[in-house]
């Protein structure tokens, strides 16, 4: 008995670390469109690299906001650690203080892989994935994000304490526990792989910073990992970017930081998070590095605003939100803005607020500072007595914003030219008459669209029809654009089958904006916010 006991705990404890690893991948479509897998790892088969977790950076924000992430990302790697996962410590250019530690040598004597990439040991900046797609971010600059008076301090107090302010990284962080009996330490793309291959290992997760810079392009990182083979997800919310918000896309960091996981999605590898490992909540940082305030811009209307089959049809396209963003960026006079779009398509003010979706889309949304209010076309066609009961549902639409949202500023918006323009010129003389009731400003965006159509009365408008309706001899034109659906439809964002398919009757149809539109709205909406943000802005 006194040998059996120990035999047996010695078989459940082998059997306890070899319990998988229950965990639930992540992967973006070119449209963005999320889909989840999930899957079952073997620890024994399973490293985390720790990409360049340093002491020190050069950026101050970045060293705070590693700061806040360490804790989480310590229990991560303890926990992992614990049910057998290999954990290799990557702070590159740092492996001298760890030169003939246990963990140092382990990964130094790794034997060399029978299969050794070309390249493995080199930096890989593009993996053919990304070849075509649109890199998300801006980081030309470097990505600081520092406010420039404050950084040059940082840079001044790293001086005095003899350290390069450009390079001052001398180590991993302390709050990252090595444990020398287990781990391995090394920032070689070559050493790194000879230590997974020697232990059969295939699965592989990324964390640390910077994701836009050295999670994916150091030797050991994603990018190399998945071009290898290896089975390679990042822990999204365990990581940072290099962004500066002032440069393009000009985005809050945290949505900087969230576009960069969506191109890993779409072009390298699938994402994980933390709270797989430890529960809890996906990790997010704190409003300590957010920096200058932002004013934050509502859009609520119908499918006129919410831009649906642009977004599906061109993803990687600015949409109205951003290119409207972006404008307000390139008046350096105005402080940065983020601008959220809340339409929905086939949306009328009543099924709004009857249906809840008000409460979710708007009323918790906080500081918001503009609310441009675009409905009417449903409204007329759908809303039984419209010209009773349209400006009655304004009107209660206005009361419960004013309360839930007091410091916003309620902007009615008149609605863009369509088919028929009495209709449009009564909906916009009821949503004139309710801003002079409510004393509110109206933004007029029909003039400028109606002259802008002038130039070519179908230029604005995307194309949607039937494929049924297209004659059989010239369907093949139209493969490439069909939709499929219940009734498969051609969609085409400009007018570039207009000589083939122009003649049919219907073509044209379709009033809704395409990019051009929404470029023109956008333009517009610029114009007519700039000075009235200047003239709030505190003198």
């Amino acid at each position: 008995m006194k040998i059996l006991l120990p035999l047996l705990l010695l078989a459940l404890s082998c059997f306890a670390a070899e319990q998988p690893l229950s965990l639930t991948l992540q992967s973006s479509s070119p449209s963005g469109k999320v889909s989840l897998v999930k899957e079952q790892w073997l620890p024994q088969r399973t490293a985390i690299i720790v990409c360049d977790m340093w002491d020190l950076h050069h950026c101050k924000n970045a060293v705070t906001r590693e700061g806040e992430m360490a804790p989480r990302m310590n229990q991560v790697l303890e926990k992992a650690r614990g049910e057998g996962v290999l954990i290799i410590h990557a702070p590159s250019s740092c492996m001298k203080p760890y030169e003939g530690s246990p963990a140092r040598e382990r990964a130094k004597a790794a034997p060399q892989a029978d299969r050794l990439p070309d390249k493995i040991g080199e930096w890989c900046k593009v993996i053919p994935a990304e070849e075509r797609a649109v890199y998300p971010l801006d980081q030309t600059d470097g990505g600081e994000d520092d406010d420039p008076a404050e950084h040059a301090a940082w840079a001044k107090e790293l001086e005095t304490r003899g350290l390069n302010p450009r390079s001052p990284w001398t180590k991993e962080i302390d709050v990252l526990h090595i444990d020398q009996d287990k781990d391995a330490i090394s920032d070689s793309g070559t050493e790194i792989w000879n230590l997974l291959e020697a232990r059969g290992i295939r699965n592989v997760i990324l964390m640390g910073v910077h994701l836009n810079m050295c999670v994916a392009g150091r030797p050991f990182g994603l990018r190399q990992m998945a071009k290898n083979g290896k089975h390679v997800v990042l822990m999204r919310d365990m990581t940072d970017t290099m962004y500066n918000p002032k440069s393009w896309p000009f985005v809050n960091h945290t949505h900087g930081t969230a576009l960069f996981i969506q191109h890993v999605e779409k072009n390298i590898c699938p994402t994980i998070t933390s709270d797989q490992f430890i529960g809890g909540q996906p990790f997010a940082f704190s409003n300590a590095t957010a920096g200058p305030k932002r004013l934050h811009i509502l859009l609520l209307g119908d499918s006129s605003t919410e831009a649906k089959i642009p977004k599906e049809i061109a993803p990687n396209e600015p949409q109205l939100e951003d290119t409207l963003r972006m404008l307000l960026a390139s008046n350096k006079d105005l402080p940065p803005t983020d601008v959220i779009n809340e339409g929905v398509s086939g949306e009328y003010i009543r099924r709004l607020i009857d249906s809840g979706r008000y409460d979710k889309a708007a009323a918790k949304l906080t500081d918001l500072d503009y609310i441009f209010i675009r409905y009417g076309l449903n409204d007329f066609s759908k809303r039984e007595n419209f010209e009773t009961n349209f400006p009655q549902d304004f009107h209660e639409l206005i009361a419960r914003l004013r309360k839930d949202h007091p410091a916003a500023m309620l902007i009615p918006m008149t609605v863009i030219p369509w088919a028929n323009e009495p209709m449009c010129q009564k909906i916009n003389d009821i949503v004139k008459q309710v801003a002079t009731e409510e004393k509110l400003t109206v933004f007029d965006i029909y003039p400028r669209y109606a002259a802008e159509l002038q130039r070519g009365p179908d230029m604005l408008n995307y194309r949607r029809y039937p494929l049924a309706k297209i004659p059989e001899n010239l369907r093949s034109f139209a493969l490439p654009y069909v939709q499929q659906g219940k009734e498969p439809t051609v969609i085409v964002l400009d007018n570039h089958l207009d000589g083939i398919f122009g003649q049919l009757p219907g073509w044209f149809g379709d009033r809704h904006p395409n990019l051009a539109g929404y470029n023109l709205i956008a333009d517009e909406t610029a114009k007519w916010l700039a000075p009235v943000i200047l003239a709030k802005l505190p003198r």
